[in-house]
């Protein structure tokens, strides 16, 4: 058998065995942000097919500034080709493209190699051709990309990886056959090309999340350490200036013009306002994350491996706590061993250069959590390049069975790692109750628990589940008391079991909301108690709800755009469960004062409607419609309109 048909098998056992150690989480469910950015995002469910509706599924998404399209038009097309929300459909297609990513980064890992390893010779192309197979099998397996693979909102993760690692292969491809010696027919038109398929692969890599665009500077610190901006081997030059002078100006531009106009605003008092950390404590924080990300990548240990990282403790100096100062040395360390090493083991630098980009958005001074795994899904490439070349130092000749069993004994403990970790993915309670026992201290670990053992109750009927379930989100309301959401399911499970719930539970809440940090989810807590008024579920007095409701309107610390939210609440409660209709259409003006949206003119309407004024409702409609630029709204406004004019026939 030819050895290039080896080749071709051991790559299809490799995927076959990601395959397999993947597998039994396509059984599981969705989890924690799903619902808000998946099965709550109601543009995502296509019924139709029309490009009309996908433009809308695009453009419909809130994270981030750039909204991430991408991601969020392959989840409609997922909904619209199964018919509904089903975990395995949408955890298939992710398991596809991680797939591709092990591919690609197989053939990344081959160019690279090749150029730093300067291997030329028909053996060595063996060799370089197996090495590349190693560093695609240790990413492919590696525990630490199991978020990006089955928590079904990291495709956004995963396509920004695809699309940024195809950019990045199409790029190495060409440079490596024209840096030191052209070896293409017509180099100018393959060059053309390959800038034309890399500018879209970077552009959609920043579409599908905005991490996307660190390939840019990933881009460029390939360019820098493997290529040195040289063309047939001799320097690039722009009219007189070599390129590599004029690509570092350009970036010292680019730097300069974000410092100064955009990172002020990015890393403010006000940016960190829904956080339970300051600027200092998260750049401080940052250094033993970085560590833990590390630690991971060499020993990942089930017990540490989470999706839940919310019990990280916060660093509040160099010295609190004393492993703080400890990690900022260490990666000081590594960082003045791989410059020194920087011609002698060029790798090293390259490395961890590009583990230190990869993480340049989430793992600095930015006000995003503290702790997610998928955020080192290409970060780890860097790293894992380093080992192959590593190997290549060792005598082989003496030492070559104890690195290959080395290497098969990794490899298997990381697929075992992968496998387990799946198998608990695959079942919800028992994922959940894992997650809860290995981070007691998780708020979030412990309310998913909770949440579950509601779901369980309500299946079985069993009252038992209902005191673990009560146990579960006192223990998470325990381990943070500023959040709402263990509160808030604490009243809704007392009226699911025909009780009152406890006057202190319902003081806390106010309390909560008038004084505490004003957190993201509060704004979804208080959307769930206006549901479970309206619908019956529960029955808190009247003032009681609307002193909550007003509690977090008069909170100092609750952003100007979230208390429009809230009035809209108000609003809602007032006409749907106390039918005072003026008094919720008054509230719907105020919150058009404070942030004029689309969907608050569509509230709008809508009260105007329920109290006759139907032309002045179309009216709002009509600004509604100039407003939804992106035509996000526009079936729910052809649908008010539609509802209107039916009204107005009516004699």
């Amino acid at each position: 058998m030819q050895k290039k048909h080896v080749f071709l098998i051991a790559w299809g056992v490799l995927l076959g065995i990601v395959v397999i150690c993947y597998w039994p989480g396509m059984y599981g469910g969705f989890v924690f942000d799903d619902d808000v950015n998946i099965i709550q995002n109601r543009n995502l469910r296509i019924k139709n097919g029309d490009g009309l509706e996908f433009l809308a599924a695009a453009v419909s998404g809130q994270a981030g500034p750039l909204g991430r399209p991408v991601a969020l038009l392959t989840f409609a097309l997922n909904y619209y080709w199964a018919g509904d929300f089903i975990p395995f459909q949408f955890k298939l297609v992710n398991l596809f493209i991680h797939l591709l990513n092990t591919v690609l980064v197989g053939c990344f890992a081959q160019t690279i190699i090749r150029v730093l390893g300067e291997g030329t010779e028909r053996r060595n192309q063996q060799h370089l051709a197996w090495a590349s197979l190693i560093v695609a099998a240790l990413w492919g397996l590696h525990p630490l990309n199991l978020t990006a693979v089955l928590y079904v909102v990291q495709r956004m993760t995963s396509l920004c990886t695809l699309f940024g690692m195809a950019g990045l292969v199409i790029y190495s491809s060409y440079r490596s056959a024209t840096y030191a010696q052209v070896q293409l027919k017509r180099p100018l038109c393959w060059g053309a090309i390959c800038v034309v398929l890399v500018v879209c692969c970077l552009l959609l890599s920043a579409l599908s999340k905005e991490s996307g665009v660190l390939f840019m500077p990933l881009l460029l610190w390939t360019e820098w350490c493997l290529f040195r901006f040289r063309y047939n081997n001799q320097a690039i030059k722009v009219v007189r200036w070599h390129l590599s002078t004029v690509v570092m100006w350009m970036v010292g531009l680019a730097v300069a013009y974000v410092a100064i106009f955009k990172l002020p605003s990015m890393v403010s008092p006000a940016a960190y306002a829904n956080r339970d950390f300051t600027l200092l404590e998260r750049g401080l924080t940052q250094a033993r994350v970085l560590i833990f990300y590390l630690r991971m990548l060499v020993f990942p240990a089930n017990s540490q491996l989470s999706l839940y990282h919310d019990d990280f403790e916060l660093s509040q100096s160099l010295l609190s706590p004393p492993s703080t100062i400890f990690a900022f040395a260490i990666l000081i360390f590594i960082t003045l061993v791989a410059w020194h090493q920087r011609n002698r083991f060029g790798v090293l630098l390259y490395g961890w250069g590009w583990f230190l980009i990869s993480h340049a958005l989430e793992s600095t001074i930015f006000s995003l959590e503290l702790v997610y795994e998928h955020r080192n899904y290409f970060a780890i490439i860097g790293p894992l390049l380093v080992l192959p070349l590593l190997v290549k130092r060792i005598d082989l000749q003496k030492y070559g069975r104890i690195v290959v069993i080395s290497l098969i004994f990794y490899l298997c403990l990381l697929g075992f790692v992968t496998h387990v970790r799946s198998l608990q993915w695959s079942n919800p309670v028992e994922w959940a109750a894992l997650e809860a026992e290995n981070r007691p201290a998780s708020a979030r670990a412990n309310y998913e628990l909770g949440r579950v053992y509601v779901i369980l109750m309500n299946s079985s009927g069993d009252p038992n589940f209902a005191k673990l379930a009560d146990e579960a989100f006192m223990q998470s309301a325990k381990n943070d008391s500023t959040s709402m959401l263990p509160l808030m399911a604490r009243v809704q499970l007392a009226y699911m079991l025909g009780n009152m719930p406890e006057d202190d539970l319902i003081s806390l809440m106010k309390n909560g909301f008038r004084n505490e940090r004003y957190k993201n989810v509060n704004t979804s807590v208080l959307s769930s108690l206006v549901s479970c008024q309206v619908n019956e579920v529960c029955n808190l007095p009247d003032g009681d709800t609307l002193e909550i409701l007003q509690a977090a309107f008069d909170n100092p610390l609750t952003p100007h755009s979230e208390r429009g939210e809230i009035l809209k609440l108000i609003a809602q409660y007032r006409i749907n469960r106390m039918r005072d209709l003026p008094g919720g259409t008054n509230s719907i003006k105020k919150a058009i004062d404070i942030n004029d949206t689309v969907a608050s003119r569509i509230m709008y309407a809508q009260a105007l409607a329920m109290s006759g004024r139907f032309d002045l409702a179309l009216d709002e409609l009509n600004k509604a419609a100039m407003m939804d630029s992106h035509l996000e709204y526009r079936a729910n406004i052809l649908n008010e309109r539609s509802n209107i004019l039916a009204k107005m026939e009516k004699p």
